[in-house]
């Protein structure tokens, strides 16, 4: 990995094909961290002294958000407001959003309470049996979580290069009506967290609308799984700018779809700053073991 300072505001990223920057996490049994008893899942890097972490693989194809006008959305085709998302409520400790009478308590929190039934998936409303009882966050995982501000400013161009997103992400730029900063525990990807995973020493003088070329997949090590190993596009975190019911997500490059579609989702959190590594290179034989 390296920093980026004059690009990146100083953040420490894994970038490049395969780094190792492997790491147990959501395990059963903290204290014999293997394969079995864990789950295998990837460093972003460190933002604020914590330990950013995408987890190794999807967890299944969502929607975004799906309302129409009938349940709160300014159109049929979703609505981009992370703080209100259906998606975000999936992932959420209830503490992090107002229960929806729209929602009819579907899929809320079902990941995070590692539960299973109905969540929202498709157009207009339409839902999907959903099970999280082996794959959602653990009792002692969710202690491990911290809690953290997330930007969601936006934009309407995929034609940026990965600092430029970066900012823009930090900025102000959003639908009319739209939050800037959402409080909560599990998100994500930002478009620059993907974009910044590239080997930019590889991936040269590409905008994210052009990382479907192949030196850029080939030398990010994001790409995989955000898109399930190309068999699905994966959502990121931003919303576009210029209309109420598009997000972004990837498929090799960058771009921007409506929100209501069901695409692969990949959760993103931080970990308190209190704890550390005890043990591991972080390679993939060898994934790094938290002191928990």
């Amino acid at each position: 990995g390296g920093t980026t300072t004059d690009l990146d505001g100083g953040n420490i990223r894994y970038y490049g094909a395969n780094p190792n920057n492997y790491i147990y996490f959501n395990c059963s049994d903290y204290s014999n961290q293997t394969s079995s008893t864990c789950e295998t899942w990837r460093i972003i890097g460190v933002f604020d002294g914590k330990l950013k972490l995408i987890r190794g693989s999807q967890i299944g194809t969502y929607s975004w958000d799906n309302k129409n006008t009938s349940t709160g959305a300014e159109s049929a085709n979703g609505k981009n407001d992370w703080t209100t998302a259906r998606l975000m409520k999936l992932l959420n400790p209830s503490d992090y959003y107002t229960v929806d009478s729209n929602d009819n308590n579907l899929g809320q929190s079902l990941y995070y309470n590692s539960t299973s039934g109905k969540c929202y998936s498709g157009q207009n409303n339409a839902t999907k049996d959903c099970d999280f009882t082996s794959t959602g966050i653990k009792d002692t995982t969710r202690n491990m979580i911290s809690e953290t501000i997330w930007n969601i400013g936006g934009w309407n161009s995929n034609s940026v290069y990965s600092n430029q997103i970066y900012e823009y992400e930090r900025g102000t730029t959003v639908y009319s009506g739209r939050p800037t900063t959402w409080k909560g525990k599990i998100a994500l990807a930002y478009p620059s967290d993907y974009g910044y995973a590239a080997d930019l020493n590889q991936c040269k003088d590409k905008t994210l609308y052009d990382y479907d070329n192949r030196t850029c997949t080939s030398n990010n090590w994001m790409k995989a799984i955000i898109t399930d190993n190309g068999s699905n596009h994966g959502w990121l975190l931003t919303p576009d700018s210029s209309y109420s019911y598009v997000a972004w997500y990837s498929q090799g490059n960058v771009g921007e779809y409506f929100t209501g579609a069901a695409r692969g989702a990949v959760p993103v959190l931080s970990l308190s700053s209190k704890l550390g590594i005890e043990s591991g290179d972080g390679s993939s034989s060898n994934p790094y073991k938290l002191s928990a």
